[in-house]
């Protein structure tokens, strides 16, 4: 865009609604955030950000974007206290296909969301064009013809109707319980095809503090189920000295959220390691509990007819199941995507068809993986697996079992869950014929793991 456009409206304060604010900063004199929470001049929790106690992964590809939307975003972090995670040199990872070699890979910053989203809120803050308006909720959009205007804003806990305000662009970034398909329904158009995959995944985490003096080599646990068993857990380092410790169960194998129940459960998982470092580490929380974990897809790109000047992103345009952290990753892929449509046409009117169709390809690759795992279970609701949802599983078996010993395919593999790498790049020659020729010996358990 040659010129800046007067003013943009974010609805939602996630990241992808921090996130797109920063973006659209640079191609409007004026941008207003709209939150229903408050924000804090502290980092606490917010109602609004519901999987906040639980375990969140900004892969690698994730953190670069961030950085460079905020440069010294990762500083800031670390002197917050945030560890860093070589994965998987510093974890033990027990795959479905058995245990991990510890190779050089990727890293992770390991914070809790919650200082990870007061962080960007607060350089956000810092931008002269940007408003954020805590504490007040959209009941609806303003339209003329067929172009939104603005949107409607009142203050939460008000009955009154809400009252105009006019935006040039309207950006709903309100995650999973958006209200996009009602607020078109009252401006004349249809719901949105959507599609549906649950797992039936529950999880439930507590914070520990790390025991002084622990020290067993590693930093970081993950072990994965096997299917058809249905049981995950995975412990890593915050900020504060303390473990983010997060069991999951699929197909309604909800871990419980009391003291006994929440250590049995760990105790049951494929190796006993993460229950044996936390029978006797401290609890600094209660065990908390989230269910709401489908993989849900609103097919706006597929509507005949759609508003001018109105977007959807992160979680409100497509969620994913959260055991693969990839929904923080994809927003942040999103925010590009919506700055490259913004410089490749000014024209606004324009804009929301291209960037849904784009924001699209962002999220192929993670729903394929997100999916094709949670369709291993025959309890899934919304799809079951075909014949090529079978044979690619096997396929990815095969590679998994390979990745664990060979570093080469260690870094293929990373390198899609980390969204630097199209699944697509699974099947290249060099892994392909590997992975269907070669039998691959397993590291026989934790103290067989070195590279």
């Amino acid at each position: 865009m040659t010129e800046p456009s007067e003013h943009a409206v974010v609805v939602g304060g996630s990241l992808a609604g921090l996130l797109s604010a920063r973006i659209l900063a640079d191609h409007f004199a004026r941008v207003t955030l709209i939150e229903r929470d408050r924000f804090t001049e502290n980092v606490e929790s917010r109602p609004g950000l519901g999987q906040a106690r639980h375990l969140h992964v900004l892969w690698s590809r994730g953190l670069e974007i961030a950085e460079g939307l905020f440069p010294g975003l990762e500083d800031e972090l670390r002197v917050a206290g945030v560890p860093e995670v070589r994965v998987p040199a510093d974890m033990l990872w027990l795959t479905s296909a058995g245990w991990r070699r510890r190779f050089e890979s990727t890293r992770l910053l390991t914070f809790s969301r919650d200082l990870l989203d007061w962080t960007v809120r607060s350089r956000l803050a810092k931008d002269e064009k940007v408003r954020l308006l805590s504490g007040h909720e959209v009941t609806g959009l303003t339209a003329d013809g067929g172009t939104v205007t603005g949107v409607e804003v009142r203050e939460r806990g008000t009955t009154a109707r809400g009252e105009p305000l006019t935006a040039d662009l309207v950006v709903d970034a309100t995650g999973r319980v958006s209200k996009t398909p009602a607020w078109l329904e009252r401006i004349g158009y249809p719901a949105p095809p959507q599609t549906r995959i649950d797992p039936l995944l529950g999880y439930a985490s507590r914070n520990y503090a790390v025991p002084s003096g622990f020290d067993p080599g590693w930093k970081a646990l993950y072990l994965q189920a096997k299917a058809p068993g249905t049981r995950t857990g995975a412990l890593f380092p915050q900020e504060g000295g303390r473990w983010i410790v997060s069991l999951f169960g699929v197909g309604e194998d909800y871990p419980p959220t009391d003291e006994e129940g929440f250590l049995e459960f760990a105790k049951s998982l494929r190796s006993p390691v993460l229950y044996e470092a936390i029978r006797e580490a401290e609890p600094l929380t209660p065990v908390v509990s989230y269910r709401r974990t489908d993989n849900h897809r609103r097919h706006y790109e597929r509507m005949s007819a759609w508003p001018k000047r109105f977007v959807v992103v992160g979680d409100a345009l497509c969620a994913f199941n959260p055991l693969y952290g990839q929904g923080m990753t994809v927003a942040a892929k999103s925010a590009l995507t919506l700055d490259a449509c913004l410089r490749a046409d000014g024209d606004l009117d324009r804009l929301a068809g291209r960037f849904h169709r784009w924001a699209v390809k962002n999220a192929a690759g993670p729903w394929l993986v997100a999916t094709g795992e949670d369709l291993r279970y025959g309890t899934t609701k919304g799809a079951s697996a075909g014949v090529r949802t079978r044979i690619l599983n096997r396929y990815v078996d095969r590679v998994q079992a390979l990745a664990n010993v060979d570093p080469r395919v260690c870094d293929r593999f990373v390198d899609v869950l980390a969204l630097t790498a199209p699944p697509e790049s699974l099947f290249l020659p060099e892994v392909l014929w590997r992975a269907v020729t070669k039998r691959t010996p397993q590291p026989t358990g934790p103290d067989d793991l070195a590279p």
